[in-house]
């Protein structure tokens, strides 16, 4: 999320398209992992084989860059290890896709640089310090080679960044663990709490973050910008008043449906993720599985306009009640997460559009 914008204009001129500077595909192909952390929202790991059917893939790219999107976004899983990796982002890139990549970093090695180098941008993933990483990744080493990872395409002239989630107890770790990461090279900085979502849901309530904590949260971030000026930094938690007055970013989805359909389905879903299944689904990869978009072996231009006309109204009145409820608030909300647990509230079986007409493996 990109709350330093004033909410109704963002890149080349374009009306928002929600609380992203562009219209984003989350793409997640597969859930195979050489870990298995204990905060995935993916439940990813090494005994997970699926993974995306890449023909299925990239027969739909023309399609989703028609409707709008820009730029995807690979997440995992290790995204790495999906072995089609650099025929997507080749096919992607030829359609004009600005792809970027977020890695637990211990696979970008040499080996790895041809395809590296295409990137258009990079994040190694961080949970705290050594102690705190290791813990959670479940590998001893899993911090100095994230670290090395880090470093290396740094020194090889690549901008790359870390994605880092924290979890509360980790929070004092945040400005050591800066430090570090810019010492390695890191010239960004995006900071987030550990989602209740996937493996997550099984770690002590504890872990994640209370109304103070978030605001201590966003205060250390608020200083790390002043501290490091030439580093971007970007908290995704964000003030519930100052996402209220930019509502207007939501204006495209939460107009009258009829006037929906004739827009393209990146100004009224964004992000969009794909996960390893192929299944299109709206804002996060742990939305309720009864607001899905559709699976990709259905994508047809006449099946969006289907989803438009009947199915996106439901997405509508869970956007616009999340944005309702940010009125009287004074907190920090983590957006996509907060529209998620919402989901989860107010999911109705799925329908038969929904549906897949196959099973993809």
């Amino acid at each position: 999320m990109d709350s330093a914008t004033d909410g109704s204009v963002g890149e080349a001129g374009l009306q928002r398209s929600g609380f992203l500077p562009d219209r984003i595909i989350h793409l997640h192909p597969t859930r195979l992992c050489n870990l298995a952390c204990l905060h995935c929202y993916s439940e990813s790991d090494p005994h997970h084989r699926a993974a995306l059917d890449t023909d299925l893939l990239i027969a739909s790219l023309p399609l989703l860059r028609a409707e709008g999107y820009a730029a995807i976004s690979l997440s995992g899983g290790e995204p790495l290890v999906y072995p089609a990796l650099d025929r997507v982002v080749a096919e992607a890139q030829a359609l004009g896709f600005r792809v970027t990549m977020v890695s637990n970093g211990l696979l970008a090695n040499e080996r790895m640089d041809p395809l590296l180098d295409r990137l258009d941008g990079m994040a190694i993933s961080f949970d705290g310090l050594a102690p705190t990483h290791n813990r959670l990744r479940g590998r001893h080493d899993a911090f100095p080679r994230a670290s090395a990872a880090l470093k290396r395409l740094a020194d090889r002239g690549r901008s790359v960044g870390a994605a880092i989630s924290l979890e509360r107890d980790s929070i004092p770790e945040l400005p050591d663990l800066a430090d570090h990461l810019v010492d390695h090279g890191a010239r960004a900085l995006q900071v987030r709490p550990v989602a209740r979502a996937g493996r997550a849901r099984t770690l002590p309530g504890g872990t994640f973050l209370t109304a103070a904590d978030r605001a201590r949260l966003y205060l250390v971030t608020l200083a790390l910008e002043q501290e490091l000026p030439d580093v971007r930094i970007h908290c995704d938690l964000a003030p519930a008043q100052g996402l209220w007055r930019e509502r207007a970013a939501y204006a495209s989805l939460l107009a009258d449906c009829a006037t929906g359909e004739e827009r393209p389905l990146a100004d009224l879903v964004n992000p969009l993720v794909i996960d390893e299944s192929g299944m299109l689904k709206p804002i996060a990869y742990d939305f309720d599985p009864g607001f899905d978009v559709m699976p990709l072996d259905l994508l047809t231009p006449s099946r969006l306009a289907d989803y438009k006309r009947q199915r996106l109204p439901r997405l509508r009145d869970v956007v616009g009640a999340a944005l309702a409820g940010l009125e009287a608030r004074h907190d920090l909300v983590d957006w996509f997460d907060h529209c998620a647990r919402l989901s989860e509230a107010t999911a109705e079986p799925q329908d038969a559009l929904a549906g897949s007409s196959k099973e993809v493996a």
